[in-house]
């Protein structure tokens, strides 16, 4: 009976529901100011607190888990010893490789300083790119210059998954490193968790392949290290001289999650030759200087001729920094935009921020394209984003949802004459917890294959009609808002 105590002096069921009820306010109110101490989007802010109110015990795990920017002690130290020597290592780049931005259209002049005072890598002249439209393509040209490697060989991915032609691209670096190429391979814990364990490891280690496991994953370390925060990066350097960035993964299409229904993955990468090359390597270097705790100390610049006339930045980003560079960046580029912005993505989680600038491009008569896969791998985030077309379509947005398989690439166009294209995808996962890395080419003839690329992806797509979309079932609008609250924890 309500109010009353047992012999033995124990309180009665009401008062157990008191006792937790009073446990549930305090520890509300323990995540709200732990919050609200700190720097927290409000879309994050609001999205943890609903999740704890409504799933107090797993809603407190999991911000203990994931909630916080958690790189631990050792690799915030490690970063923050390592942020001057890259920039020093950056003011050193020799002057013949340097260009300046004062040529560029007023537009691109703005994204460019941007780009160096986010990051403070410079604009670098003397380039010639190539676009690789698919990955068997992207694969045999990196196989077949890992096969005329002379010195050296470094790559780093997310994701190592065997079979297909990966087999064969772990046989060429096992064939490099026998003959004397020095070999290296960052791969994230997470992303190639079956690759450490498949044979195929084994053999790049044996033939002499240095193998950095980025981010181990282990649940002591989930105590200090957010365990989410992840390498996303892709890229390979071959003898300083040639790189390779993109969407593309160490996996084959035919065989890369097969069961997961959405399709075989699209992906595009670009070949650079020239100063890029050894910059891109730098940037993996400082990544695996956090990794082995090894000094940041890249080779010197090679002596390269000028490949060719196009001008590249080269933009790492990562949680180790406090603000979001990549996001200023693709704020720069969409407001510079005077005609047209074209955008595929994979995943599409956008900031408020970013949701802004898209709609005040459409609204002042900029011609904005948005290309997404129809499935993706994530029900919760497939859910998510078709919440966001609701803010972008009465606007003037187009929005294409490709059905030829998951479209992986990470690219956009500006007036066909500014690209940014590499591993960052249109989340807050990109913006605030992945190490990526992003190109950036003041290109016309570049900007033009990957508006033709684009274009393709465009033939194999269907447009979203406005006001169909609007008037989908009501149950199916309130489990897409549903999952938009809680987006910013995707």
């Amino acid at each position: 009976m309500s109010g009353e105590i047992f012999p033995g002096g124990h309180y009665t069921a009401a008062m157990d529901f008191s006792l937790l009820s009073f446990l549930h306010v305090a520890v509300l109110l323990a995540v709200a100011v732990r919050l609200f101490s700190r720097r927290n989007t409000s879309g994050s802010a609001q999205a943890w607190l609903l999740l704890v109110i409504l799933v107090p015990v797993v809603g407190v795990v999991m911000y203990l888990v994931i909630g916080e920017r958690r790189l631990g002690r050792t690799w915030m130290r490690r970063a923050i010893a390592i942020q001057p020597q890259v920039l020093q290592w950056a003011q050193g780049i020799p002057a013949a490789s340097l260009a300046a931005p004062d040529h560029l259209a007023p537009g691109a002049q703005g994204i460019c300083r941007l780009a160096v005072g986010a990051v403070g890598m410079p604009l670098m002249a003397g380039h010639r790119l190539q676009l690789l439209p698919d990955s068997e393509s992207a694969m045999r040209s990196l196989i077949a210059d890992i096969d005329a490697a002379q010195a050296s060989v470094h790559t780093e991915f997310y994701i190592w998954s065997a079979g297909g032609f990966v087999d064969d691209f772990v046989a060429a670096l096992a064939r490099a490193a026998q003959r004397g190429v020095a070999c290296s391979a960052l791969m994230d814990s997470l992303g190639s968790r079956p690759f450490f364990k498949s044979e195929s490891v084994a053999r790049l280690r044996a033939a002499g392949v240095r193998v950095v496991e980025v981010l181990p994953v282990n649940p002591l370390r989930a105590l200090f290290v957010r365990f989410d925060l992840r390498d996303h990066r892709k890229i390979a350097v071959i003898d300083r001289r040639v790189a390779y960035t993109g969407s593309m993964n160490i996996a084959d299409p035919r065989f890369f999650k097969q069961d997961a229904g959405v399709g075989e993955w699209v992906d595009a990468m670009v070949r650079i030759e020239g100063p890029a090359a050894w910059a891109l390597e730098a940037v993996s270097l400082s990544l695996t200087a956090l990794q082995t705790g090894a000094g940041f100390a890249p080779p010197p610049p090679p002596d390269l001729p000028p490949a060719g006339a196009s001008l590249v930045q080269i933009f790492p980003s990562g949680p180790q920094s406090s603000s979001r560079h990549i996001e200023q960046l693709l704020l720069a580029a969409i407001y510079s935009a005077r005609h047209e912005i074209v955008l595929t993505t994979p995943y599409f989680i956008p900031s408020e921020a970013l949701l802004t600038a898209l709609r005040s491009a459409a609204m002042r008569g900029v011609h904005v394209v948005l290309i997404v896969p129809a499935r993706v791998d994530s029900l919760l985030v497939r859910f998510a984003s078709n919440a966001y077309f609701n803010d972008l379509l009465p606007y003037g947005v187009e929005v294409l949802r490709f059905t030829d398989g998951l479209l992986h690439t990470k690219s956009m166009v500006i007036d066909g004459e500014v690209t940014i294209f590499g591993t960052v995808n249109l989340d807050i996962r990109s913006f605030e917890l992945n190490f990526e890395v992003s190109v950036i080419v003041y290109d016309q003839p570049f900007s033009g294959a990957t508006r033709a690329l684009q274009d393709r992806y465009i033939q194999r797509s269907r447009p979203i009609d406005p006001a169909q979309w609007l008037a989908r079932p009501w149950w199916r609008r309130t489990a897409e808002n549903a999952a938009q609250m809680m987006s910013p924890l995707l």
